[in-house]
């Protein structure tokens, strides 16, 4: 690792550096620099009141979980057992419903972080994670459960989208491996410019979206699909990879 400056290593890669003892670690995956008081605020809140069921769990997240981000607006429900990392670097529109166990996950040197819109739902066990990247969701938009949204760059979701059930959409993080004598995952990371997902678009479950894809206004990307370049307003794609079958 010591052949690669820094800046050309993932967020991942940054937490195994020697010199990182646990605390630090910890701090770096979590929080970011923060100061102590924040630290401690952040820790409290997290150990009373994330795992906590029923009415009661969310009466009490409602209150207290706005005060670790960036801006939290009205009525946002928060579920029970959310992972949230670099909360200061998110902010969250009004009337967004978080599920259980959700990951929200900022991180990132140099990054802005996640923005989310009003009125969206974010599903069950949902992953959102920036790698050194930045996220955007559009309101009214639907995040299925199960899926998993990371960005090296930049992956931008804009209004009433609906995003089904177990897909996987990923803005950089393609290593390069033009060196043999270096294991992969030691070498940068790549990125085609991140991922555009524009309005009103239906994304069928289990699909894949990879870097580098801009999918146009009103589309339909069926279920199951791989989406490896630009699909053009108001399609209907499907296919691995997609092919577009008609026109809406």
């Amino acid at each position: 690792m010591n052949d690669f400056k820094k800046e050309n290593m993932g967020e991942q890669k940054k937490l195994l550096e020697k010199n990182n003892g646990p605390s630090k670690k910890y701090k770096n995956l979590f929080l970011g620099e923060v100061s102590l008081l924040y630290f401690l605020k952040y820790e409290l809140i997290i150990t009373l009141f994330s795992s906590i069921s029923g009415a009661l769990g969310f009466a009490l997240r409602k209150i207290f979980f706005p005060k670790l981000f960036k801006k939290t607006g009205r009525g946002v429900v928060f579920g029970k057992n959310m992972t949230i990392r670099h909360p200061k670097k998110i902010e969250i529109g009004d009337n967004v419903v978080f599920d259980d166990n959700t990951v929200i996950d900022a991180k990132g040197d140099n990054n802005k972080g996640i923005k989310i819109g009003n009125n969206v739902v974010i599903g069950r066990n949902t992953i959102i994670s920036c790698k050194g990247g930045d996220i955007e969701i559009g309101s009214f938009s639907n995040i299925g459960p199960n899926n998993y949204l990371i960005s090296e760059s930049l992956l931008k979701i804009g209004k009433y989208v609906l995003i089904s059930g177990q897909t996987f959409i990923v803005a950089g993080g393609n290593h390069s491996f033009e060196k043999r004598d270096i294991p992969i995952w030691l070498q940068p990371s790549v990125s085609k410019g991140g991922i555009i997902i524009e309005d009103d678009i239906w994304i069928g479950a289990c699909s894949t979206i990879l870097d580098g894809v801009k999918i146009g206004k009103g589309s339909i990307i069926g279920a199951a699909t791989l989406v490896h370049k630009k699909i053009r307003p108001y399609s209907i794609a499907l296919g691995v990879p997609a092919q577009v079958i008609k026109k809406r």
